[in-house]
C-alpha cells in the first residue's frame, strides 16, 4: 500500500493540490495511506499569551480537523485510509520520525505560499526560495498615496 504525506495549511490550495492525484471515476486503484498533517497558523503574542498550553493544543486540534474534514471524506470515499494529527515541532524531523514508522512514503507539501514568507522545509532536501517581494509598508503607502496625488 502507497503511503502519502501531506502538510495541509489551507484547504481549497490543498484540495487543488490533491484532487488531481486521485483516480479518475471509472479506473480502478489500490487504495493509499493518506497521512494528513495540519499546518495551524501561529497566533500573535498578544492572542496566545492568554491561552494555556491545554487550550492551545485544543484549539490546534480543532482547527485542523475542521480543515481536513472535506480532504478526509473526498479521500475515505475512494477507498483510501486516512489518518490526521496535528505538526508539533519542526517539520522535517515530523517527516523523518513518519518515515521511520512507514517504509516506503511519498511527501507533498500542500501549504499554501505566503507572499514575502518563507515556509519551513518539510524534507532535508527541499529547496527554499527567497523571496524579493519584501516591500516594507511605509513605501508601499507612500507609493499609493504618490499615485493617488498624480491623478
Amino acid at each position: 500500500m502507497e503511503t502519502f504525506i501531506v502538510y495541509i495549511d489551507n484547504k481549497q490550495h490543498a484540495l487543488q493540490q490533491l484532487v488531481p492525484m486521485l483516480p479518475e471515476r471509472g479506473t480502478q486503484n489500490a487504495p493509499a495511506n493518506w497521512i494528513l498533517i495540519g499546518c495551524p497558523p501561529r497566533l500573535n503574542r498578544h492572542t496566545g499569551r492568554w491561552l494555556t498550553q491545554t487550550a492551545l493544543k485544543k484549539w490546534r486540534q480543532e482547527w485542523t480537523r475542521d480543515t481536513v474534514s472535506e480532504i478526509v471524506e473526498l479521500l475515505e470515499k475512494y477507498g483510501n485510509k486516512v489518518t490526521t494529527q496535528v505538526v508539533q515541532g519542526s517539520l522535517v524531523e515530523l517527516t523523518q520520525q513518519i518515515k521511520r514508522k512507514v517504509d516506503a512514503a511519498r511527501v507533498i507539501d500542500a501549504r499554501r505560499p505566503k507572499l514575502a514568507v518563507n515556509l519551513d522545509p518539510v524534507t532535508p532536501g527541499q529547496p527554499q526560495e527567497k523571496t524579493a517581494w519584501l516591500v516594507p509598508g511605509g513605501v508601499a503607502a507612500i507609493g499609493a498615496v504618490i499615485a493617488l496625488a498624480s491623478d
